[in-house]
């Protein structure tokens, strides 16, 4: 097993340049217009929405701002197409609903580009787009009709990347080539956090960290939010906490999946080894099953590496093998490099693959972004607080009538999630 090195910080990289504070304790107030829970993208894109309507919002979040997928994702952004493809979107929902679903996710990227430009967010965003290698010759062939059906479908940005070019787009022997999506970018998760966090504390939302909700439960047609320091009255709640959903939310709960990414970041490495490696600063990706997600950090010193992590608990040491064996096959120079960061968080996956948003018990929610949150979450956040206002029209969003539904027996525990992930692993190994 992969010894940790001793000065191996088990914190997001990203926390050196923004924090995560501990919450300041402060009184509950005894009432809020709408109460939302969970402090990352969403519910901090929904609650500025609902605050610049003019309603009292109060932010409930379990520990402090931000410390989960918000602040430990890979920061990379793309349109984020549906998990099942365009064959499996049109199977589960037929071609009209499955066209505007795309056309739609085109729209995450330069949606996100631009709220950052006009709140003024300063994020290290830039859209580097993005090559994903195929593993095998098949897998090439299998991304240039996947290509050329969303072009077709949407008029996505990009192209493939033949085995003799890809030295062009990488210094990795692994690939039989790639396609180039050009929309996709990267930024620096943090850093958009803090700078999010800070604009919609200035639109008045109060927020109150280290306040998990108990539970909620409704009485004389209005919610009463349940917390250990308190509990608020409320005429509406959103549920925004994704793969941190915990068991005060059981309807929520069993209808997604948390699976737990782990992301590690190299020792700084010399400029003509990151030319080497990655010569277009873009995002990577690849075509294997369990997935694995590489970049520079936004200052081009370090590289970080990401996917799947062992299990459901934080499990260090197996996530440093796992990691540091995933990058040796991409990239064997990178073997024998020290690795400064390592951490992982959870993610939510949903049973048929999509993210949901919508009203569920009379309770606001939007979750499920199956590991591609960072575009989908600030845009489906706001796309809620439309909803919570009653504004239909700036609400609505292709994904408002997908059956958000969960499976018979699961409450909530991925008991079974190992076993899948080891035929993933093995499935990958011999070439399924």
């Amino acid at each position: 097993m992969q010894v940790e090195r001793q000065n191996m910080k088990t914190t997001p990289y990203w926390w050196e340049a923004a924090p995560r504070e501990e919450p300041a304790a402060e009184p509950l107030p005894e009432k809020a217009e709408v109460v939302v829970i969970g402090s990352g993208f969403t519910g901090l894109a929904a609650a500025l929405v609902v605050a610049r309507s003019g309603h009292d919002v109060l932010l409930l979040e379990a520990g402090r701002l931000g410390e989960g997928a918000s602040s430990r994702n890979g920061g990379m952004v793309g349109p984020s197409f549906h998990k099942l493809g365009i064959k499996g979107l049109k199977a589960n929902y037929g071609e009209t609903i499955a066209n505007e679903i795309l056309k739609e996710s085109v729209g995450f990227v330069d949606f996100l580009a631009n709220f950052l430009t006009v709140e003024n967010i300063s994020a290290d965003f830039k859209q580097t787009g993005r090559f994903r290698g195929a593993l095998r010759s098949e897998h090439y062939a299998s991304m240039a009709r996947e290509l050329e059906a969303l072009q077709k479908a949407c008029g996505v940005k990009g192209h493939m990347v033949s085995p003799g070019e890809q030295h062009l787009e990488t210094g990795s022997s692994l690939f039989h080539g790639g396609v180039v999506y050009e929309l996709d970018g990267g930024l620096h998760p943090a850093k958009y956090h803090a700078g999010l966090l800070q604009t919609v504390q200035k639109a008045g939302v109060r927020i109150q960290g280290g306040t998990p909700v108990e539970d909620i439960r409704k009485e004389n047609g209005r919610f009463l939010v349940v917390t250990p320091s308190g509990v608020v009255t409320t005429e509406k709640v959103a549920v925004c906490t994704n793969g941190y959903t915990g068991k005060a939310l059981p309807d929520f709960r069993k209808r997604v999946l948390p699976l737990r990414s782990a992301i590690l970041v190299t020792e700084e490495l010399q400029p003509e080894q990151i030319e080497r490696l990655m010569p277009q600063r873009r995002m990577y990706g690849d075509s294997r099953r369990l997935v694995a997600y590489y970049r520079t950090t936004p200052d081009n010193k370090r590289i970080l590496f990401g996917g799947r992590a062992s299990g459901y608990k934080d499990r260090p040491a197996h996530n440093l093998q796992i990691l540091k064996s995933s990058m040796a096959e991409v990239y064997p120079e990178l073997s024998k490099v020290e690795t400064d960061y390592l951490w992982s968080g959870l993610v939510a996956y949903t049973f048929d693959h999509s993210p949901h948003i919508g009203n569920l018990g009379d309770l606001y929610y939007a979750m499920g972004y199956c590991g591609s949150g960072v575009a989908r979450s600030t845009y489906f956040g706001t796309k809620l607080g439309y909803k919570i206002i009653g504004d239909q029209e700036n609400g609505r969003t292709a994904f408002d009538d997908l059956p958000f539904e969960g499976k018979f027996l699961y409450s909530g525990n991925p008991w079974f999630m190992p076993g899948v992930l080891l035929w993933q692993r093995i499935a990958d190994r011999l070439g399924l």
